[in-house]
């Protein structure tokens, strides 16, 4: 599994400083290189503007932006260039000094803020605006000058545009449910272009609903594989997409057998809501699992089952007595949770077999103070909703519930998925992964069900995956639904289709 680290702020610093003092890179070179990056990335979109306006601040940040500025004016492209004030970085100093030199005096914020006087001569929809204000580095509290050139930019129907250096000016993940939001003002940015580090602040970046507001990355020479350790990295990283293999792992070899073909157990579904535990095996066998049986606390379960699959196994039980089944013993996967309504008694402080990987979700998400069962392979699979009933706090963000999750899962050494349109598993080791690849067409009843049966599926193999292998894998062939021409697909046609690829 290829690993694309993401650094936070400080991390991406203490790479910066890496740079200059491992690697002999100077400040000045790193800049001009960055400037360089984004000019050719984004070539086809400077041909779209009848104008370019690139608002600098007095930091690196702004030091890219004069970089960029000098490039695109030598270049032929129509630039100006507004400042916060005269930059204080040395390196930013050279570049504001070619700015000067080339394109001619700088014009003020307060020009742009003054909307009239900056866009007298300009159309509607005619103008590209490059924010390098503020960058990943800046923490202070935003001016009320830069707070108004803030909002200039995202009013003002003159921009067609709007492209951020690094991360938008005034963007802070934490504290977006509080009532101070409204206060602290940031770029609408429709795309950033991250320079040097991949940042784990802007995952999640979004200011409309449904809207991810997309990230592009720039190399330029950073160690970013040669010199990371404890000190200065914390193992974030994105699951990159692996749709083939996704599919060519689930397809059964000339030499299976109903067991090596994956067995697991389904234990949900009370009475009206048997449905759920029925995807979920439902989607591990459909999609190739050798052998499998249900329990459900739920009278009817058998009659459901059976109308469905005379092949199947089902039985009424509650969770205590399910151990007792000497299928439980053979089994590789279990599945607790789905239509259940509580979390299923004597499942608090069980003690797995060893080699027995757990999938909790829906009803045996825990309330807190509850114990958790105990094991090397327990992955919880809660929303959001399930995620704030679990710790019993709110969370907005990816990067507050990892903040939340990273001591809870090293605690109970427990794996744990947040599904949300950015997904996030956090390992108790420490390490986590991001999955953000939105499809909406999961957003309907049953796909949760959905993805604790093809986990299952995954995890029952004699490849033996680790839990983030097995939730790559997973993410990668759910991903595949996308290509359904039904706008608005069940999660049963989601599984049929599915199906179809193997």
């Amino acid at each position: 599994m290829k690993l694309i680290p993401l650094f936070t702020n400080q991390e991406s610093k203490t790479m910066d400083s890496l740079a200059h003092t491992e690697l002999g890179f100077s400040e000045q070179s790193l800049m001009g290189m960055a400037a360089l990056s984004v000019f050719h990335a984004n070539e086809d979109l400077w041909k779209t503007a009848e104008s370019i306006w690139i608002v600098c601040g007095s930091g690196g940040n702004g030091g890219d932006g004069y970089a960029l500025a000098h490039i695109l004016f030598q270049e032929g492209y129509p630039v100006r260039v507004f400042q916060t004030s005269p930059n204080k970085n040395d390196a930013g100093k050279f570049y504001e000094s070619l700015v000067q030199s080339s394109i001619g005096k700088t014009e003020t914020i307060g020009n742009l803020n003054d909307f009239q006087t900056a866009t007298e001569s300009e159309e509607v929809d005619s103008v590209l605006l490059v924010d390098a204000i503020l960058g990943t580095g800046f923490q202070n509290k935003v001016s009320k000058e830069i707070t108004e050139a803030i909002f200039t930019i995202n009013e003002s129907e003159v921009f067609f545009y709007r492209l951020s250096l690094d991360t938008p000016s005034g963007w802070n993940p934490y504290g977006l449910g509080s009532s101070d939001t409204e206060n602290q003002p940031f770029v609408f940015a429709d795309s950033i272009e991250e320079l040097g580090t991949r940042k784990w602040e802007n995952v999640g970046y979004i200011y409309e609903k449904d809207n991810l507001i997309p990230r592009y990355y720039e190399s330029i020479g950073f160690p970013i594989r040669t010199h990371l350790t404890n000190a200065n990295f914390s193992n974030r990283y994105y699951l990159e997409k692996d749709p083939e293999r996704a599919i060519q792992v689930l397809k059964r070899k000339n030499k299976d057998h109903k067991y090596s073909a994956g067995s697991a157990l389904f234990y949900g579904g009370k009475e009206g809501m048997e449905g759920a535990i029925l995807l979920s095996e439902t989607a591990f066998s459909r999609l190739g699992g050798g052998i499998s049986k249900i329990f459900s606390p739920s009278a009817k379960i058998s009659q459901y089952v059976l109308k469905e699959d005379l092949s199947k196994m089902a039985m009424v039980s509650d969770f205590q007595t399910m151990e007792e089944d000497p299928f439980f013993s053979k089994i590789k996967t279990l599945v607790v949770g789905p239509g259940l309504s509580e979390f299923p008694k004597g499942l608090d402080g069980w003690k797995l077999r060893e080699g027995l990987a757990c999938i909790l979700d829906a009803g045996a998400i825990p309330n807190p103070g509850t114990k958790l069962p105990i094991g090397d392979k327990i992955l919880l699979t809660p929303h959001v909703g399930e995620l704030n009933r679990m710790t019993g706090k709110t969370h907005h963000s990816v990067q507050e519930a990892y903040d939340t999750l990273f001591p809870f899962t090293k605690e109970n050494q427990v794996y744990v998925l947040l599904k949300s349109f950015v997904s996030l598993l956090v390992c108790p080791d420490g390490s986590s992964y991001v999955w953000e690849s939105p499809n909406p067409k999961l957003a309907t009843m049953g796909t949760g069900d959905l993805l604790s049966g093809i986990l299952a599926r995954y995890l029952s193999l004699d490849l033996d995956l680790s839990i983030p292998e097995a939730v790559q894998l997973s993410l990668s062939f759910l991903d595949h639904s996308k290509d359904l021409e039904e706008p608005y697909p069940s999660a049963h046609q989601i599984l049929k289709s599915l199906v179809e690829l193997l």
